[in-house]
């Protein structure tokens, strides 16, 4: 498992490769979310509320070889989600990026820390050259963990966007506009020789 060292004040972080085993905790995490979720991604049926709903997204995404599905944890325990979808579909060599983090957990620094850990996964041991990202325009938090990780804004898209196999994100508003965030690994490893956002413990890192 990738661990991000806690910033002043934050919760030590953990980025893994999620499995079956952890369908229970997800769905109790998402069940005591319900009504972020309802606004966040209205997409979520009652099926996703449970172990078994759980699972079986864990399994969808084991069966797609674009994907990887991976837990956010705090202190060993799990605090959101994180995906990277559609890795290496084009001759950028790139992947898209997707985060949800649970809102006991949110301002204090954990999805920064968990997107500089999947850089460090995605530009290190994937081998890939750029993540893309895209968040609501209204989504301060979110676009702030993203620059905070080093990624640029190249611009804004109108309308909603599908997801990929893992991260089947919807806008909480239909046609809410959204930024278009991308980060290279050329300036991900400028940033890292410079101190960087955060700083890992690297005894282990998670493939896909």
């Amino acid at each position: 498992m990738a661990t991000a060292s806690p910033a002043a004040g934050g919760p030590p972080v953990g980025l893994r490769p999620w499995n079956e085993a952890d369908a229970p905790e997800l769905a109790a995490m998402y069940g005591a979310s319900r009504a972020v979720l309802a606004l966040e991604e209205p997409w979520c049926t009652e099926e996703f509320f449970s172990a078994a709903g759980q699972r079986g997204r864990i399994r969808r995404c084991e069966r797609d070889a674009a994907a990887a599905g991976m837990v956010i944890t705090v202190r060993g325990a799990i605090a959101g989600h994180l995906s990277l979808d559609r890795i290496g579909a084009d001759v950028l060599r790139s992947a898209d990026l997707g985060y949800w983090v649970a809102p006991r957990w949110r301002r204090r620094g954990v999805a920064t820390r968990a997107i500089d850990l999947a850089a460090e996964i995605a530009f290190d041991r994937l081998g890939l050259a750029r993540l893309h990202a895209t968040v609501a325009t209204g989504n301060r938090a979110s676009w702030r963990a993203l620059e905070r990780g080093g990624f640029e804004r190249v611009g804004t898209l109108g309308g909603p966007r599908s997801g990929g196999a893992v991260r089947e994100r919807r806008s909480a508003v239909e046609g809410d506009a959204r930024h278009l965030y991308q980060l290279s690994a050329e300036r991900w490893r400028d940033r890292r020789r410079a101190g960087g956002p955060a700083r890992r413990d690297r005894r282990s890192a998670p493939g896909r």
